[in-house]
C-alpha cells in the first residue's frame, strides 16, 4: 500500500498530468524451466513536487521497477507514462530521447565514467542531450553538491561519498523533472545521507518529482510516499 505522509506542508494544487504514471507493472525473467517474477501488478502515479520511497527487503523488486520507470528495461506487462507520454512499447531510441529530457538516473554503482573528472562527466550528461553547456551552471552544481573543490579530480581518487554526491550531480544536470535513484545513500556516512536528503527537499520545494528505491529509515519517514514491496507486489498492511 501506498501510505501518504504528512508533511506539513499543506495541500498544493497539483497538475492534470503526472509526472509519472504506472500501471500493472509484470517483469519476469526465464532461467531453463523456471520463472521467476519480479514484480507482479505494481501501479504507482508520482505527481510533481513528490518524494516517493520504495522500500523492501532485498530482491523485492525495487531496482526491476526503477529500470522500468527509466525505461531501461521493458516490463512484460503494463505501461509506463512520463509527464504524459508513452515510454513503453516505444523504440529504444523514442525511450532514450524521453529519458534525456525528463528523467535523471542515479544507480547504484556505474554512474560515473572513470577516465573522466567529476566535471567532464558532468560536462558529458549535458551535451549528450544536446543541451546548452554553461561553466557557471556547472560550477554551481558541483558547489551544490559540495564538491566545487573536487571538479578536476577522476572518480577513483573520490571518497565513496563523493562518487554519490558526484552520480547526485550528473544525474541533475539538465534539472530533470524526475529524479530516479537506486540506493542514493547505500555507500555514505550520517553526514553525507543528510546533504543529499538537503539537496533532494530543495528539488521538493522546485516541484520536482523524486522515486527512491532504499533500506535508510531516514529516507523513508522523509519521503511523501512509501510504497513497500515484496516479492515483486506492493505490501498491503
Amino acid at each position: 500500500m501506498a501510505l501518504s505522509r504528512d508533511t506539513g506542508r499543506g495541500l498544493k494544487r497539483m497538475p492534470d498530468v503526472p509526472v509519472v504514471e504506472a500501471m500493472e507493472l509484470y517483469r519476469f525473467y526465464h532461467s531453463g524451466d523456471e520463472e521467476t517474477f519480479a514484480l507482479r501488478g505494481v501501479s504507482l502515479t508520482v505527481q510533481p513536487g513528490q518524494t516517493v520511497a520504495v522500500v523492501g527487503p532485498s530482491g523485492s523488486g525495487k531496482s526491476t521497477l526503477l529500470a522500468c520507470l527509466a525505461g531501461l528495461d521493458e516490463p512484460d506487462g503494463g505501461y509506463v507514462n512520463i509527464q504524459g507520454r508513452r515510454l513503453t512499447r516505444r523504440s529504444e531510441s523514442a525511450r532514450a530521447r524521453l529519458r534525456s529530457s525528463t528523467i535523471g538516473i542515479l544507480m547504484q554503482s556505474g554512474n560515473l565514467l572513470e577516465h573522466l573528472s567529476v566535471e567532464d562527466n558532468v560536462r558529458l550528461r549535458i551535451r549528450l542531450a544536446g543541451a546548452t553547456d554553461d561553466a557557471n551552471r556547472r560550477v554551481a552544481l558541483l558547489r551544490s553538491v559540495g564538491l566545487d573543490h573536487r571538479r578536476t579530480a577522476y572518480p577513483a581518487r573520490l571518497s565513496g561519498g563523493e562518487s554519490a554526491r558526484a552520480g547526485l550531480a550528473v544525474a541533475l544536470a539538465l534539472t530533470p523533472a524526475l529524479l530516479l535513484a537506486d540506493e542514493p545513500t547505500g555507500e555514505v556516512d550520517a553526514d553525507t545521507e543528510k546533504h543529499i536528503m538537503v539537496l533532494l527537499e530543495r528539488r521538493r520545494k522546485e516541484g520536482a518529482a523524486t522515486i527512491l528505491a532504499t533500506h535508510s529509515e531516514a529516507l523513508a519517514a522523509w519521503a511523501d510516499i512509501v510504497v513497500r514491496l515484496v516479492d515483486g507486489k506492493i505490501a498491503r498492511d
